[in-house]
C-alpha cells in the first residue's frame, strides 16, 4: 500500500511509529460528539470550507449507493469508535 512507506512523524526513519502518527492524525479529524460534522466526512462531501465533492462522497444519495461508498465506509468506521 502507497501509505505505508513514508516516514509520517519525521524522525528520519520508516517505523511503526508513522502508522499510529498517521491513524491519530486522521482520528483528530473525527467529531465523536457529532459524527457527520466531522472534517472527515465534511471536507471530501463538500461540505467544508474549501473541499470539493470527493468520488464516493455524494452524501445526496442513498446509504448504500455505490456513489457515497466512501461517504458511508468512513462514517461506520467512525460510528464504531474508529478503531485501529
Amino acid at each position: 500500500i502507497a501509505f505505508t512507506d513514508y516516514d509520517r512523524n519525521g524522525d528520519g526513519g520508516i517505523t511503526p511509529a508513522d502508522d499510529t502518527w498517521f491513524y491519530a492524525e486522521v482520528r483528530s479529524r473525527i467529531n465523536f460528539e457529532e459524527i457527520v460534522a466531522s472534517p472527515l466526512l465534511q471536507k471530501p462531501s463538500g461540505r467544508h470550507h474549501f473541499g470539493g465533492l470527493g468520488v464516493g462522497f455524494d452524501t445526496t444519495l442513498p446509504p448504500g449507493h455505490p456513489g457515497r461508498a466512501k461517504y458511508d465506509l468512513f462514517l461506520n468506521w467512525s460510528l464504531n469508535g474508529a478503531p485501529q
